[in-house]
C-alpha cells in the first residue's frame, strides 16, 4: 500500500509546502513534485498536513460514564459514583465497546496513539486493533478486587500476559500501578521489580488530598514513595502532577521521568493547575493527555492543547509561556519513538487539518491557529501506520453509528436520557 500526500503545508521538519510519499508503514520521502505512483493520492492543497497527537493518559472505556457524575471533588467523585459503578458495570464487553468509541473520538481529533490504564486491557487492545490505532495499554492495579483481578499478584501477572499477547509495533504493555495511595508500598516495590524493562504509567500528585492521603498511608509524599519503591527508575510516566513541590520537580529531573499534563479534567474537578513551564524549564520531558471521558468529558486533544497553554500564561503571568509552537510539540510527543514527527524512515501516522473554517480564517501562524483556534470539526483525514482511517471526515472501514447505538443500549442501564 502506498499514499501519495499533494501539496500541504507540512509542519515538520521541513517546514512549506510539499508531498509526502508513504509505502506500506513508512515516510519514505517529503520533497516537492514528487512523481512516484501511489495507490491513493490526496490532495492537502490549502490544508495543514502534521503528526498525529499522542493522548498519553486516558481510561478510554470509561466513555460510559460520560456525565454520569459532575461537579464533584476527585474523592467523592471516585468512591461515591466511579469505583461503585465500574463494580456493577465494567466487563470485557463494556471495555471493547466502550473503548471503541473513544477511539473513533480521539482519531476525529488527529489523535494517532494512546495510552490507556483501566480494566480488561485485552479488549482495548483487540478494539484498537481492530481500527488501526496505536496504544498502550495498562492493566489498572490497585490493592482492592477489580472488575478483572482478585489481588495486585493476578494484576502483575496479567501485565505478562498482555504482553506476551499483544506486544506488537502499534501496541506496547505498560505496568500501570493506580496510585500511591491505592497501593501499599509492598504492593508499588513488587510491581517495581517485575516492571524491569517495561513503561510504567501512573497517577502522582494528582490533587492536594492526595498528597495527605498519602501522608496519612505512607509518611512520605508520591514522589517519595515511587522513589523508595523504585519506580522512578523505569521508564515511568507521571499522571497530573498538579500538587508538585519543587522538590517533587527535582526529584523528576533527577530519574529522567516524563510527565503527562492533563489539563481540561485538573481543571473540572478542580484540582488545579500543573506547574508545567516550570517543569518544562528543568528539562523534563511534557506530554499531554485528556483523562479518561467520564472527567473531562471530551477526548478533543486540540481543545486540551488550547487549555494547557492558556492556563500556563494565566497561572505564570507570562505571556510567552509554553508558546503555540512548543504547544503543538507536546501534542505530538509520542510515546511510539518512530512517531510524533513528519520525517523520513518515521511511522506515516499523519492528519490533514482543512483551513476552511471561520476560525481558520485568516491564518497568519500555523501553530497559533492549531493551538488556539482548531478543533476536531477541522480535521479531514488521518493515517495511521500507514493507514487511513479516516478520510474526508468518513471513517474507511468502521461503523461509527453502530459503535454508538451499541454504547447508547448500555448506558440506558445506567439511567441516560439517550
Amino acid at each position: 500500500m502506498s499514499i501519495l500526500i499533494k501539496n500541504g503545508y507540512c509542519l515538520g521538519e521541513q517546514e512549506g509546502i510539499y508531498d509526502i510519499f508513504i509505502e506500506k508503514n513508512k515516510i519514505k520521502k517529503i520533497d516537492t513534485n514528487i512523481k512516484e505512483q501511489a495507490d491513493d493520492i490526496i490532495d492537502a492543497k490549502e490544508c495543514l498536513v502534521i503528526p498525529t497527537f499522542c493522548n498519553a493518559h486516558t481510561h478510554s472505556a470509561m466513555s460510559l460514564f460520560r456525565g454520569l457524575a459532575d461537579d464533584l471533588s476527585l474523592m467523592d467523585w471516585l468512591n461515591n459514583h466511579i469505583f461503585p459503578s465500574e463494580a456493577k458495570y465494567v466487563n470485557k464487553k463494556m471495555v471493547y465497546i466502550c473503548s471503541k468509541l473513544s477511539m473513533l473520538e480521539m482519531i476525529r481529533s488527529a489523535t494517532g496513539c494512546f495510552m490507556d490504564m483501566y480494566f480488561f486491557e485485552e479488549e482495548v487492545a483487540k478494539a484498537a486493533l481492530e481500527i488501526g490505532m496505536k496504544g498502550v495499554i495498562g492493566e489498572g492495579i490497585i490493592d482492592f478486587k477489580t472488575p478483572d483481578c482478585a489481588n495486585v499478584d493476578e494484576a502483575i501477572s496479567k501485565t505478562f500476559s498482555l504482553k506476551r499477547e499483544f506486544e506488537s509495533d502499534t501496541i506496547k504493555v505498560a505496568f500501570s500501578p493506580h496510585s500511591t495511595y491505592t497501593l501499599t508500598e509492598d504492593s508499588l516495590k513488587k510491581i517495581a521489580e517485575a516492571s524491569e524493562g517495561f513503561i510504567v504509567h501512573t497517577h502522582v500528585n494528582e490533587t492536594k488530598s492526595e498528597v495527605e492521603l498519602c501522608m496519612e498511608k505512607h509518611k512520605k509524599r508520591p514522589m517519595e514513595v515511587l522513589r523508595d519503591a523504585g519506580l522512578l527508575e523505569r521508564d515511568i510516566y507521571l499522571a497530573h502532577c498538579v500538587a508538585s513541590t519543587d522538590d517533587d520537580i527535582n526529584m523528576m529531573k533527577q530519574y529522567k521521568t516524563n510527565v503527562i499534563n492533563v489539563p481540561q479534567s485538573n481543571l473540572k474537578l478542580a484540582s488545579g493547575i500543573a506547574p508545567i513551564y516550570k517543569i518544562m524549564k528543568n528539562g523534563i520531558d511534557v506530554f499531554i493527555g485528556t483523562d479518561g471521558p467520564a472527567s473531562n468529558n471530551n477526548l478533543d486533544i486540540l481543545e486540551e492543547l488550547r487549555v494547557s497553554s492558556l492556563v500556563q500564561k494565566a497561572i505564570n503571568y507570562d505571556e510567552t509561556a509554553v508558546d503555540a509552537k512548543t504547544t503543538f510539540q507536546i501534542g505530538t510527543n509520542s510515546v511510539f519513538e518512530t512517531s510524533g514527527k513528519l520525517k523520513e524512515g518515521f511511522d506515516a501516522d499523519i492528519a490533514v487539518v482543512k483551513l476552511d473554517g471561520f476560525e481558520a480564517t485568516p491564518i497568519f501562524n500555523p501553530y497559533s491557529y492549531l493551538a488556539y483556534a482548531a478543533n476536531s470539526r477541522d480535521v479531514s483525514t488521518v493515517i495511521i501506520n500507514g493507514k487511513i482511517i479516516l478520510k474526508n471526515g468518513e471513517f474507511l472501514s468502521i461503523d461509527e453509528e453502530k459503535v454508538k447505538f451499541d454504547v447508547k443500549a448500555m448506558a440506558k442501564k445506567l439511567g441516560a436520557m439517550f
